[in-house]
Parts: C-alpha cells; sequence; structure tokens
C-alpha cells in the first residue's frame, strides 16, 4: 500500500510502498477513506523540539485523524463488522490506569497516539483497536468523519460550557475554533465573539455562526467586548489558538465569576494576573485533552447526523495522498483550514 512516512529525523516526509498491516488481537483492518493533517502532524513534518522529543521510533507512518470502512477482523473482534464506517477516536487508552479505572479514559496515564506512538493513518490501510474504531452514520461524509476527532475536542469543551444562552468568545479560529463557534450556535449560545489574527478564519467564524469578529491586531477586543456586553463582559472565553498574549488578553474580557475553557497548546508559559483575573474575578477555569469516550463522540454524531452543524467551512481542501507533500506547504502559506487527504 501506499503511506506518507516520517522516515529519517529531518524535515519533511516521502510517500512509500509498505506492506498492508495486519490486525492484531481486539483490532479491525480499516480501509482509509480520508485523513486529515493536524497541528501535531505539522510539528512532526517540521521535526521540531516537541516532535523530536515525542517520535521515539522512525520511520514511521504519519497521521491521526480519520475515517474509513472496516475490510478486515483480528482475532477477538466482538462487535465490528465488515463493511462498517468508522471514525478513529485517536487516544489509545491502556484501559489499567487509574484514570481508566475511573472514567476518564481519553486521559489515560498511558496513551498511546497514531503516528506518534504506532503507524497512522496516511496511508490506504490501518489497523486500528475495535474500542477506538467508532461506528458512524452513514450520512457523515467521510471528509467530515476525518475531523471528528479535533471536532470532539472542541464539543467537549462547549458542552461542559453549557452555553446555551451565553455570551461567548472563540479565541482562535482554526479547524478547533470554527468548530466549536459552529457547535455553539447549535447549542442556543446568545452571542459569539470570534477573535484571530486571519481574516480569512475570521470570515469562516462568521459563516459558522459568530455575531462579532475582531481582529486583534486592528482592534482592541476588550473594549469591543466589554461596550457590547454593557461593560459586563463574556459569561465564558474558549481558547483554541494557544497563544499566551492572547489566552492574558481574553482574561481581561471575561466577566466575573465566568468560565474560562483552554483547549489551545501555547508554546511557553503564560504568565497570568491570578489576583485580579482569577482570584478576584472568582473565575473558573477548565482545561481540556480530548474527546470523553464516548460521551463526546455520541454528541457529534448526533449533531451531524441531525443537520445541526456545517462543517463546511473547517475542511477547505481535499487532496490526493500523493500530494502530501503540496498539502502541507499549502498550510504553511495561510488560508487554509482543514487539509484532508484521500489515499
Amino acid at each position: 500500500m501506499k503511506a506518507y512516512l516520517k522516515e529519517t529525523p529531518a524535515r519533511g516526509g516521502v510517500l512509500r510502498d509498505i506492506p498492508v498491516p495486519v490486525p492484531g488481537e481486539g483490532e479491525v483492518l480499516i480501509k482509509v477513506k480520508a485523513t486529515a493533517i493536524c497541528g501535531t502532524d505539522i510539528h512532526i513534518h517540521e521535526w521540531n523540539a516537541w516532535a523530536q522529543g515525542a517520535v521515539k521510533n522512525l520511520p514511521i507512518v504519519m497521521g491521526h485523524e480519520f475515517s474509513g470502512e472496516v475490510v478486515d477482523l483480528g482475532p477477538g473482534v466482538k462487535d465490528l463488522k465488515k463493511g462498517d464506517y468508522v471514525s478513529g477516536e485517536t487516544h489509545i487508552p491502556c484501559g489499567r490506569c487509574y484514570q481508566c479505572r475511573n472514567g476518564q479514559q481519553h486521559i489515560c496515564a498511558n496513551l498511546l497516539l497514531p503516528g506518534v506512538h504506532r503507524n497512522g493513518s496516511f496511508a490506504e490501510y490501518i489497523a486500528y483497536p475495535e474500542l477506538c474504531s467508532v461506528k458512524m452514520p452513514r450520512s457523515i461524509a467521510p471528509e467530515y468523519g476525518a475531523v471528528m476527532e479535533p471536532l470532539g475536542v472542541g464539543v467537549n469543551a462547549v458542552m461542559e460550557g453549557h452555553v446555551g444562552g451565553s455570551n461567548i468568545a472563540v479565541v482562535g479560529c482554526g479547524p478547533i475554533g470554527i468548530g466549536m463557534i459552529a457547535v455553539a450556535s447549535a447549542m442556543g449560545a446568545a452571542r459569539i465573539f470570534a477573535l484571530d489574527i486571519s481574516e480569512y478564519r475570521l470570515g469562516l467564524a462568521k459563516e459558522s455562526g459568530a455575531r462579532y469578529a475582531f481582529n486583534p491586531a486592528k482592534s482592541d477586543p476588550v473594549k469591543e467586548i466589554r461596550d457590547l456586553t454593557d461593560g459586563v463582559g463574556v459569561d465564558a472565553f474558549f481558547d483554541a489558538s494557544g497563544s499566551p498574549e492572547a489566552i492574558v488578553q481574553a482574561f481581561k474580557f471575561l466577566r466575573k465569576g465566568g468560565h474560562a475553557h483552554l483547549v489551545g497548546l501555547p508554546s511557553r508559559p503564560v504568565t497570568l494576573d491570578l489576583v485580579a483575573d482569577i482570584v478576584f474575578k472568582e473565575a473558573t477555569v477548565h482545561g481540556y485533552h480530548g474527546r470523553k469516550m464516548f460521551q463526546t463522540w455520541t454528541a457529534m454524531m448526533n449533531l451531524l447526523d441531525g443537520g445541526k452543524v456545517n462543517l463546511k467551512p473547517i475542511v477547505s481542501h481535499t487532496m490526493p495522498l500523493a500530494r502530501a507533500d503540496e498539502a502541507f506547504e499549502l498550510i504553511h502559506g495561510g488560508n487554509v483550514s482543514k487539509v484532508v487527504l484521500v489515499p
């Protein structure tokens, strides 16, 4: 089969012919219909400091966001059948640690990630645990099935945020931020304020349900949001930017008693004024690492199957796997949301 590998400890990747994997105990063989490029893949492609610390064994098939069809069953598979349409839950839990035994599989102490710790989805086939192969409605197209994983991080945060009737801000309008805006709109958020330094992404935010869109490089969102909320501020903000400056700024337009929901991954420590921004505000801070297994998946599938959420603004480009090199360069060029590769 064709697969896109990180073969050497240097920038880039390579398309190779490798054997089709054989599903092991409790695994299924999935014919990949679509697989999306994530920020993690970009780190590995660039071979930055994070990737060098996280990826221990090369070569490895890159990629972890995917959808596909089950074409073979390994020993011990109990529920899935050949022909089933699935998406991949990328947090592969051990099932034995404290978190797994207490209903928190998604933050397992011994998580394995495809494309990082084991071969991933930038290939024609992937062998994958049945536990993490989520059967999906056929109404969800493969390119959208491939982005269920990143969408789920935002859905988890929005569901925990109880956004119905609330004024909220979404900071960072990449694919996860756009997904949060779409889901928050579907769940009845009153007013959604979107922030990003890309006018292209702010346009996607408005298309997805944001009422207001601010570019912090061109205006002062703290003043703008406070003016539009009669000096109160937003009930909650959801950060998907990972920008230390943006996170600090967001605490300034969060109201007293508000909630901060952190999804983005800053590349360096964030310095906050704990007294003014958290203690005296009685603000509550939430962090999110992934999707709840499998409550978040159920909610996502219901929303999409019910036509409540439009994912068109998230997937901006679809390209053949053979053009993966071109896809990574396209992402670096800007004016891109999510790029989906088709093997």
